[in-house]
């Protein structure tokens, strides 16, 4: 299917990625208490891998060895990013850990460009830092302190940033989908290997742990990881962490409708900052300039008229 403006949709299909990982939220709440976390990520890669062959077995049958090795290091960065920050909100709050690991909407820019050379415009600094402000209200209640917990969520903030640059560009050369099928396989081994050295395989598991397993390894992954591997080939990697940033505040949103979470003051200016990030970012607020000069203009005319008439 051809599509006119593939960097429009590529930053929908973004957009649309952060409500499925928003959602994650309140289907997942409690996985990670009954399953260990390699575990618990194995599964979902695992099943993830599983779906993509099965879907794309044509496509996979031309993977070459340049896809598996790029799909390989994505997996490294991947898997660190998810082990460190779910090991990490188990010494802190759900809030510093949200918070921390989104560090990467200020990483992004400044990883990239130091990798390619590439600096980021003024905008989309000053865009980045209004969004970690939104996110910082969104996330942080009980006021901020750093523990040991608090440095591994801030570790994978930047392990997400490595993964997000890496993406932009190894899918310069590189098949979306079949690196993302690569990606996933690599990362399921890694995690099986870790969970086996490490951890403890759970004899039982709740039916609502079997649903949340299958939605996260379904929605969370499959569909979301390799919409984000395909969109951001279309996208630059500083404006699509900042558009993924909208994560929080649709995780935040579905606490509010089916977690009965309140919507504070503080709730409500988090999402007013980072809709503003985007927003700078996305148009740069020229429709304030464009009203600007059009009343100018208006004035301007007033004063011809007035002066005709005198």
């Amino acid at each position: 299917m051809k599509i006119k403006n593939k960097s429009l949709a590529a930053e929908l299909g973004l957009l649309s990625i952060t409500v499925i990982w928003g959602s994650a939220f309140v289907v997942v709440k409690n996985t990670t208490a009954s399953v260990p976390t390699s575990y618990m990520i194995a599964i979902r890669f695992a099943l993830a891998s599983i779906l993509m062959l099965i879907i794309f077995f044509k496509r996979i049958k031309k993977m070459d060895l340049r896809t598996v090795k790029n799909g390989a290091i994505l997996a490294v960065l991947l898997y660190a990013a998810y082990y460190v920050q779910t090991v990490g909100v188990e010494y802190t709050t759900a809030g510093n850990n949200a918070f921390l690991t989104a560090i990467y909407v200020v990483v992004v820019p400044f990883l990239y460009w130091a990798v390619r050379n590439e600096k980021p415009g003024i905008y989309n600094i000053v865009s980045a830092f209004v969004c970690i402000a939104g996110i910082g209200l969104l996330s942080l209640h009980n006021g901020f302190s750093m523990n040991i917990g608090d440095t591994l969520s801030l570790l994978s903030g930047f392990a997400f940033a490595a993964q997000m640059v890496g993406i932009s560009i190894l899918t310069e050369k590189s098949d979306p989908i079949l690196l993302s099928f690569t990606q996933f396989v690599f990362t399921a081994a890694i995690s099986l290997t870790v969970a086996l050295c490490t951890e403890q395989f759970p004899v039982t598991f709740a039916a609502g742990t079997v649903w949340s397993l299958l939605y996260i390894g379904i929605f969370s992954t499959l569909i979301a990881l390799l919409m984000q591997t395909v969109c951001q080939k279309y996208v630059p990697p500083a404006k699509a962490s900042l558009i993924m940033s909208l994560e929080s505040l649709f995780g935040s949103l579905f606490g509010i409708l089916f977690l009965n979470e309140r919507l504070t003051v503080k709730t409500f200016f988090g999402f007013l900052l980072i809709f503003s990030a985007i927003l700078l970012s996305e148009t740069r607020f020229s429709f304030l300039k464009v009203k600007a000069k059009t009343q100018l203009a208006e004035v301007q005319q007033e004063q011809n008229s007035s002066n005709i008439t005198l």
